[in-house]
């Protein structure tokens, strides 16, 4: 396993500094040759409580609620949508699901730079761009994302159309545009020479998680990882008041009214943007976790669901399946070769689920191409691979079903860099006078073209066959509310009300990097002021509070919660947001809701439906699952 922090350098009030890092174990029991989950693994098997076992032991059990609760959602898939009704996906929740005795382990990969930009701007695509931009300009705007000046076609399907409405080019955000779930920072030195770039596949709604657990160890981890093998004055120092979210009103701290703590800002000033400056009370910038829109976890569990469905078009041609079951978007590198090789492993009759723990992981780069320069000063057997610093999870780790590694690498952040040893011998150059196929490192988009991101997939036999249904329809036709998220009030308005500016010339709101986690409360809570943002069945205009629609928390057998109440006290007509996992923002309507939870109210976690006026709550709707968590009593 290669991770060795304690040759990384960093803070000395950071307790991970010098500690070697060594995976857990995913819990498994083991019953008649079938291999039940227990819960689900922190990313990469990483423990970011090495001396703290009881705190380990609060993150893994809400980590593996919140990663339940997203597969349950991806199983649900859009009950909304009359034309998903019928959806019965191949996904399977292997906390539910027995997994045979050596079932193997399949990854699928890609190409971790963004292949949206070559097909958009670069040359010879199909169907051509106006723009023909060559490589090395491709390069530079992946570095930098100024995109202002190359809208792209609406209409993606069944081609991208360059004849219809062009809009601004997506995913907006600091980081938007690098969206094949690998994001990088890149560090300069005053000759303006690459020094370091910072590459993360992590996702926001694990920093989310261990913020809950511990805004503390979040500062650590930020801290370990921006200064692992950087000299002491690139170092950077980082606090919870640099990482909280704050009002843009007051300014103050927002507190989130589960933890009484500040919330976090996902956008703070230590993971914005594909620049860092380092050393000094002004260093901002890094790459700590996945920024751009759609790049959540969430997402790719509810891509891998979705593509599970055999669709009528057939799964030869992977834009054509993307199309026609609407998951993901054209065009990546990643969704749709994800989503054809999922629908082609269920329709050759199997089930599948990522492999625990789930995730999107940094594979090792081919260094084929890679060429340092002639330097007298060079160790022995040096190698551009030596400057490969793996600092969160693991090149490999053991897979205890099948009994052998798992088939590439789980790898988190990982920068790029000179050794220190290489400094100490007295080496001069940097980072921008290593060549890939002959040419020096300008951009940190250069080293992510060598490199690919995976996930895993574990296969299984199926209870029943998938049935083949038609192509998705126009999402306007819905027949039922379909509930997108919920935050506590109060986060909502700061999330929402932080406008963000962004390199493509789209400003976006902060909510759109908020993360889809269900807010807990307490048995006894009164009127708990939550916000509920949701599609509505028509384009409702503003609404009298006699149409208000209702709001039902529900029971994991479908039915009403009786000891939890609420009452709609405010109704938003429009909120305009990309919601978390989404490329493009789009309309919405908001609820403001009061919440009261009786004092008797069974722990665990809820579903929510939305029930329009006029009508009642009935079994039959299919809810939508892990909106709401009422925490266990404490003796």
């Amino acid at each position: 396993m290669s991770n060795d922090p304690g040759n990384s350098g960093g803070s000395s009030s950071n307790p991970l500094i010098g500690h070697t890092a060594v995976p857990v174990a995913p819990k498994y029991v083991l019953d008649n040759g079938s291999y039940q989950l227990q819960a689900f693994t922190t990313p990469a098997c990483n423990n970011d409580f090495p001396d703290d076992p009881a705190a380990y032991a609060r993150l893994a059990a809400l980590w593996s609620q919140n990663v339940d609760g997203f597969t349950n959602q991806a199983i649900t898939g859009n009950p909304w949508n009359s034309l998903f009704a019928a959806q019965q996906t191949g996904y399977y929740n292997p906390l539910d699901t027995g997994i045979p005795d050596k079932s193997t382990i399949v990854d699928v990969a890609w190409i971790a730079f963004p292949n949206r930009l070559i097909q958009y701007l670069g040359q010879n695509q199909v169907p051509p761009n106006p723009y023909n931009l060559p490589q090395s300009v491709l390069n530079q705007l992946a570095d930098t994302g100024e995109l202002s000046k190359y809208p792209i076609p609406s209409i993606r399907c069944p081609q991208a159309d360059w004849s219809g409405e062009l809009q601004p080019y997506g995913p907006y955000g600091p980081r938007g545009w690098l969206d094949e779930y690998c994001e990088f920072s890149v560090v300069r030195n005053a000759a303006n020479k690459i020094t370091r770039i910072d590459f993360t596949c992590e996702n926001p709604e694990y920093y989310q998680t261990l913020w809950r657990i511990s805004p503390e160890r979040v500062c650590q981890v930020y801290e370990q990882a921006l200064n692992a093998g950087a000299p002491q004055d690139q170092w950077v120092s980082v606090s919870v008041a640099d990482l909280q979210l704050v009002d843009p009103v007051s300014g103050q701290p927002v507190i989130d009214p589960e933890t009484g703590r500040p919330a976090y800002n996902p956008l703070n000033r230590f993971n914005n943007g594909p620049a860092a400056t380092r050393g000094g009370s002004g260093a901002s910038g890094g790459a700590m976790h996945l920024t751009a829109t759609p790049n959540t976890l969430q997402t790719e569990l509810g891509l891998g669901a979705g593509a599970t469905v055999q669709r009528s078009s057939g799964n030869t041609d992977p834009q054509a399946l993307i199309c026609c079951g609407q998951y993901g978007q054209n065009y990546r590198n990643s969704d749709p070769h994800i989503g054809q090789t999922i629908n082609l492993a269920v329709g050759a009759g199997l089930n599948i689920s990522l492999a625990d723990p789930p995730g999107l992981y940094i594979q090792m780069p081919s260094f084929a191409q890679y060429q340092l320069p002639n330097d007298p000063k060079l160790p022995k057997g040096a190698t551009a691979a030596d400057c490969w610093h793996i600092i969160r999870g693991f090149e490999q780790i053991h897979d205890e079903i099948t009994g052998r590694p798992f088939p590439g690498s789980l790898i988190l952040h990982a920068a790029f860099q000179i050794p220190q040893s290489w400094i100490d011998a007295g080496v001069s150059f940097t980072v921008g006078d290593i060549t890939i196929a002959g040419e020096p490192i300008e951009y940190g988009s250069q080293v992510q073209a060598t490199l690919e991101i995976a996930l895993f997939g574990r296969p299984i036999a199926p209870v029943a066959k998938t049935p083949t249904l038609a192509c998705v329809g126009s999402p306007s036709v819905v027949t039922q509310a379909q509930p997108l998220q919920i935050l506590f009030q109060n986060v909502w308005d700061a999330y929402y009300g932080t406008t963000v500016n962004t390199p493509s010339g789209v400003s976006m709101v902060l909510a759109s990097n908020s993360s889809i986690i269900p807010p807990t409360v307490s048995p006894g809570e009164k009127n708990v002021a939550l916000a509920l943002t949701y599609a509505a069945p028509t384009a409702n205009s503003p609404l009298p509070p006699t149409q208000w629609p209702s709001v039902y928390f529900t029971l994991p057998d479908g039915s009403a919660d009786t000891s939890i109440t609420a009452s709609v006290a405010d109704f938003v007509p429009e909120v305009t947001y990309a919601v978390p996992g989404n490329t493009y923002p789009s309309p919405s309507q908001l609820l403001k809701l009061k919440v009261s939870i009786g004092i008797n109210a069974p722990a665990g976690v809820r579903g929510i439906v939305i029930v329009p006026a006029g009508q009642v709550f009935s079994p039959a709707i299919t809810p939508a699952p892990a909106f709401l968590v009422v925490a266990a009593t404490t003796a």
